[in-house]
């Protein structure tokens, strides 16, 4: 229900208010998300990212030149990418639980690094949460969770920055922001920031693997990257 929808925007209007460069920087409370206007039900106002301005860049070369660059430098360890056909309201059959583009992509990254058990062989995830819901579809997507067991996986705090795997340490697209074409680099920046024991606040303690996840259009595309450091 929205109960749990809030619960989502909640964690990641919280993680936002301790990222110095989040465009909300607010906590809000279960009770105000559950008390905004509604913008499509059943999304209300605070269900939603806001439309954001911003910009992020990232370097990316062979790691032999990395060295030479910086000794914190990050590994790619896993990437996939996926397009599935045609659009969702299209298939008569789609039932709107999750998206096949995220868990083919995932399928990829995680062969790709040799993860097998996401939850536990992951430190941190970054994903794309347009809407708190599309967070919760994206831990099953992912395989942080099994099918139908994302609203549990958020109502017990395990997505927290304290929890067994937090997700969306920045504050997600919810509260840090959406400038669209700038975001999944941003993202890629998170977990770099976070892996490098630079985030302040928001740091999740003994990250040394994190993943990022970006949807694309109607859920038709999207992109799972695994990122480690050097051992």
């Amino acid at each position: 229900g929205r109960e749990t929808l809030a619960k989502v925007a909640g964690k990641n209007h919280h993680n936002g208010s301790l990222n110095p460069k989040a465009h909300l920087r607010s906590e809000v409370s279960e009770r105000q998300v559950l008390g905004a206007p509604i913008v499509a039900w059943p999304f209300g106002l605070y269900d939603c990212c806001p439309t954001t301005d911003g910009a992020a860049a990232a370097v990316l070369c062979r790691a032999e030149l990395a060295r030479g660059f910086r000794p914190d430098y990050v590994l790619v360890e896993g990437m996939g990418l996926a397009v599935t056909s045609g659009r969702p309201w299209f298939d008569p059959g789609f039932e709107y639980v999750g998206f096949p583009a995220t868990q083919a992509a995932a399928r990829q990254a995680y062969r790709m690094a040799g993860v097998s058990d996401p939850c536990r062989e992951l430190d941190l995830a970054v994903v794309h949460d347009c809407f708190t819901w599309t967070e919760l579809a994206n831990y099953e997507d992912l395989g942080f969770c099994r099918p139908g067991e994302g609203g549990a996986f958020v109502g017990e705090g395990r997505s927290t920055l304290t929890g067994d795997l937090p997700v969306n340490p920045s504050g997600g697209l919810k509260s840090f922001g959406h400038p669209i074409g700038a975001s999944g680099v941003r993202m890629i920046y998170e977990v770099a920031t976070q892996l490098r024991a630079q985030a302040g606040e928001r740091q999740v303690r003994g990250a040394t693997r994190g993943l990022v996840h970006n949807l694309g259009g109607p859920g038709a595309v999207a992109c799972v990257l695994v990122f480690g450091m050097p051992s």
